[in-house]
């Protein structure tokens, strides 16, 4: 008589795009998506689940596997964010100067543990967000959307994958704030934002780039990008012949966070040819 239990896909991720390889992981039926800094760990029925490949089985005896993933998951801090699982709510006592992040990822990509969404949110606590307009490009869980919005920012967040819009909608709620959560990608957002912020993948940004600048009256914040791509990523913003401050990318765990300023008088220009007829 076989065992009950789930299989474990172990699988390295090094520099790879996490988000995409987490998303192909629950496509292929994960049953729950762990990151750690080195690998991503997925949980599965059964061992023939069409994974990608470059990882190992391994079998894991009937548990609550659930359970096993949330007691991993801690409250993580970024600059003066500190982002709480909603299962560890009751454990947190926010100190003076936080601002406490209520956070269900569900299936979308976004804890807060992963050196892209740390850092990105260490960007946007450096910023003056109060009465801002903040657009969020691949929202995942919405954890930017709402760490901004908490910050009283006016938020529209976009994603491609109907669960992220969800995701984000929900957390929202359970933090007291409004987010408009977007089905789509930047072709949602019609009018520059004071902030532009798109935590995905290095292809996409490369892709994105024209759009993104053009999307910006203010501060443009990038992650998601491996650190051997970053300048690749810097070139596609120079290349669209914008007025931009480039200050050197910041480091963490193979990872890179760019950071892109409009001067002041490109902001104004931007935002009167956005409004053009």
């Amino acid at each position: 008589m076989t065992e009950p239990g789930t299989y474990r896909y172990h699988l390295p991720i090094g520099s790879a795009d996490v988000e995409e390889v987490a998303a192909r992981l629950w496509a292929a039926g994960a049953l729950g998506v762990l990151e750690h800094p080195d690998e991503l760990v997925a949980w599965f029925p059964d061992a023939q689940a069409p994974v990608p490949p470059g990882g190992f089985w391994a079998f894991e005896p009937d548990r609550d596997w659930q359970a096993a993933w949330k007691a991993t998951i801690h409250p993580v801090r970024a600059g003066s964010f500190i982002v709480v699982p909603t299962w560890r709510v009751d454990e947190h006592a926010e100190q003076a100067g936080e601002t406490t992040v209520v956070l269900d990822p569900g299936r979308a990509f976004g804890s807060g543990h992963h050196a892209t969404t740390a850092m990105c949110l260490k960007a946007l606590d450096d910023l003056e967000l109060y009465g801002r307009r903040v657009v969020d490009v691949g929202c995942g869980s919405g954890i930017l959307s709402v760490a901004a919005a908490l910050r009283g920012a006016r938020v529209v967040a976009v994603d491609v994958d109907p669960d992220a819009v969800t995701v984000t909608a929900h957390n929202a709620a359970r933090n007291g704030v409004c987010v408009d959560a977007r089905l789509g990608s930047i072709e949602q957002v019609r009018t520059p934002a004071d902030v532009v912020v798109a935590n995905i993948v290095t292809d996409v940004l490369v892709e994105l780039a024209p759009a993104l600048v053009a999307r910006t009256a203010g501060t443009l914040v990038l992650g998601g990008i491996a650190s051997e791509r970053s300048e690749e990523v810097t070139a596609a913003l120079r290349a669209t012949g914008a007025d931009l401050d480039l200050p050197p990318p910041d480091y963490r765990e193979g990872w890179a966070c760019l950071r892109a300023r409009r001067p002041r008088a490109a902001d104004a220009r931007t935002v009167r040819q956005a409004e053009a007829p």
